[in-house]
């Protein structure tokens, strides 16, 4: 039996809707049930939740739903949006892929069925075999936080662990596949291995191009968008992927591996005491000191390793105590405007052998980018909207690794490696007929300008509502003659514009959402799209808050009841972030 899928267009309220969506996962949890009796004579089901903010969790999933095939096992891929905790209830053996998302907190995807897991509530599962693959980044104090959670919360609801959690850096490929090949097996039949290896190599043989094997794009465009008496720097990219067999969606990101700034790598080197013509080996190869922290380290923030390193060699008494303390807020702060070369300048005691020196840093990671074009528009180029980082601090300049690599030491002859990282949830609708409302200030116009692209080349009848802002229109209205052509031709319906400081009073993209939210809301119910790219600390916050706010008021309903609104939102897809 097919279970009835509730249309984004369908003409329910939000209130039938949540009904419904609640009647048809009650079916869901039974068919499951009774699917898992009928194959447990063929096929073991595995159930593989993925909690993704930017598409690696999801991407990861995949891969070990592609092992668990090939072990004679039926793996279910699902996004945790998708089920609700009655379903998640009826599962017997299930693996959970999860990031973690700004400070220890649950990918957009997953705090719904975080809440009704974590509820008191909610019912024992002593019949469930999990496993844990959490990703995240050690630059963050709540490393893996959320993976821990799932993981902890799992066990306390007395489910049994088939296999210890891992906890993944950014540079998770690895440890990835490590957990993958280690728990799957656990689970599927012995004399399948063989297969699992023939599968997991046709796989990777369809791309030539990956994370693994960055392409190296050449760059075709270089253009600065603000003014030049603008407080910031922004610039238009565009690489050409001629050549490469790759295709991109709008919604998607370009990740770039950068080089570090040569003049930084000759100052730390100085500072340390080497010369830079030590030899030695870095990831099976041979390098040079000099050429190491160009191509391989991440060279400005300091490791938490680094840090207690040279508090101790330095003797420092305010970094020690802030270390003995505990207190990682007051560290934060510390830290906060000083990188690597600040802490050597302003502990010249410290001096490093090249190898315990680079022992002590983190790998150069790639730097991911909201691609700002349509891959249907422009299948052989991507393009980039960036902010080049530039400020001074503790009497230096200091310059963002991978910004500055674009917009100082990339030119029509160096190459630019790169790969795309879908993000399959943050795309255009389907339905050429559904409004799409954006919110995207400052360089959180890049996929907007790419989603009305698509709309443009698919002479998409749906409506499009553009809020754009930013500090100052006469010098940061970024992209204007595009908009506003696009809003001449139609294809732009809307476009609110929010310049915080052209007056006495600030203005924000979320007051003008207020101003605006009766025709706002009245768009959400014709079955609009809710888009929001940019700042997930402030901007985005207050956008969620301000949603809420015009939902309860134009739509009469009590906070609750707005809350739940968004959440149903949620659930279909129709509001999507792409926040960093």
């Amino acid at each position: 039996m097919k279970i009835p899928e509730l249309l984004d267009n369908a003409p329910y309220s939000e209130t039938q809707r949540a009904w419904l969506g609640g009647f048809f996962s009650g079916m869901r949890s039974q068919l499951m049930q009774n699917a898992g009796a009928a194959d447990a004579t063929t096929a073991q089901i595995i159930h593989i939740l993925y909690g993704s903010q930017t598409g690696n969790a999801e991407s990861v999933a995949n891969d070990a739903a592609t092992a668990a095939k090939a072990h004679g096992l039926k793996p279910v891929v699902t996004s945790m949006d998708a089920i609700d905790s009655d379903v998640l209830a009826a599962m017997d053996t299930l693996l959970i892929v999860t990031s973690t998302y700004g400070e220890g907190e649950m990918p957009d995807n997953a705090q719904m069925l975080w809440e009704a897991v974590s509820a008191d509530d909610m019912p024992k599962l002593p019949n469930m075999k999990f496993s844990v693959l959490a990703l995240g980044d050690t630059g963050y104090d709540l490393f893996c936080k959320a993976g821990i959670d799932w993981d902890n919360r799992l066990a306390e609801l007395g489910a049994t662990r088939i296999y210890e959690r891992v906890d993944c850096d950014v540079a998770f490929e690895a440890p990835a596949e490590s957990w993958i090949s280690s728990v799957i097996p656990q689970l599927g039949s012995k004399d399948a291995a063989a297969t699992m290896i023939v599968d997991t190599e046709s796989v990777t043989a369809k791309s030539q191009y990956n994370r693994k094997n960055p392409f190296p794009a050449k760059l075709l465009v270089n253009r600065l968008l603000t003014a030049a008496d603008s407080s910031k720097e922004t610039r238009h990219y565009e690489l050409s992927i001629a050549g490469s067999e790759l295709s991109y969606e709008a919604g998607d990101a370009l990740c770039v591996v950068p080089t570090n700034c040569p003049d930084l790598v000759a100052a730390m080197i100085n500072t340390i005491g080497c010369t830079g013509d030590e030899i030695e080996p870095v990831n099976g190869e041979a390098m040079s000191l000099s050429d190491a922290l160009r191509t391989q380290f991440e060279i400005k923030l300091p490791s938490k390793e680094l840090v207690q390193e040279i508090a101790t060699r330095s003797g420092n008494q305010e970094l020690n105590g802030l270390l003995s303390t505990g207190d990682k807020e007051q560290l934060a702060n510390y830290l906060w405007g000083r990188d690597i070369l600040d802490l050597l300048l302003q502990n010249p005691s410290c001096e490093f052998a090249a190898a315990e020196f680079i022992a002590l840093l983190k790998p150069l990671q790639h730097r991911a980018y909201s691609i700002s074009s349509s891959g249907k528009m422009h299948p052989e180029a991507v393009h980039l909207t960036v902010a080049s980082v530039r400020y001074d601090s503790h009497g230096r300049q200091h310059k963002g690794v991978c910004s500055t690599f674009l917009a100082d030491l990339v030119n029509e002859q160096t190459e630019v490696r790169c790969f795309f990282t879908p993000n399959k949830v943050f795309r255009v609708p389907d339905d050429n007929s559904l409004p799409m409302i954006m919110v995207g200030p400052g360089t959180g116009v890049a996929p907007f300008r790419a989603f009305l692209q698509e709309r443009q080349h698919r002479n998409a009848t749906g409506k499009n509502w553009l809020f754009f802002g930013d500090r100052n229109a006469a010098t940061d209205f970024i992209y204007r003659d595009e908009l506003e052509a696009l809003q001449a031709n139609g294809v732009l319906t809307r476009l609110d514009l929010a310049f915080s400081r052209d007056q006495a009073e600030k203005i924000y993209v979320q007051d003008k959402m207020r101003e605006h939210g009766a025709e706002l809301f009245a768009w959400l119910e014709q079955g609009g799209y809710f888009f929001v790219c940019g700042d997930a600390y402030h901007m985005a916050k207050d956008v969620d808050k301000a949603l809420l706010e015009v939902i309860a008021e134009h739509g009469k309903l009590s906070e609750q009841q707005a809350i739940d609104y968004v959440n149903q939102l949620k659930k279909h897809k129709r509001y999507v972030r792409d926040v960093y």
